[in-house]
């Protein structure tokens, strides 16, 4: 049996406390040099992105403190990053 689109939006989805790594291009993006930092979700927000790009997952919006106790003035959205197994 498969599971109902909601549930698995919401099982894909981050959530505060996680820990990942920031997956960014490399080469064009001007937050380039974060590309393979690790930190820790600190905020799930919310914007209707989705209606754009028909993507569900670009509704969530994280700010990520970096293992350094930085946090980057950006926010990234799902693509951007790679949950670190603990």
């Amino acid at each position: 049996m498969t599971k109902p689109q909601s549930d698995s939006t919401i099982a894909q989805a981050y959530q505060k406390g996680d820990q990942v790594k920031l997956i960014l291009d490399k080469e064009l993006g001007p937050d380039n040099h974060l590309h393979g930092r690790t930190g820790e979700i600190i905020d799930v927000d919310f914007d209707d992105a989705a209606s754009v790009t028909g993507d569900s997952e670009d509704n969530f919006i994280y700010t990520v403190k970096l293992d350094n106790g930085d946090v980057p003035d950006i926010h990234f959205r799902r693509h951007d990053l790679k949950k670190v197994e603990e």
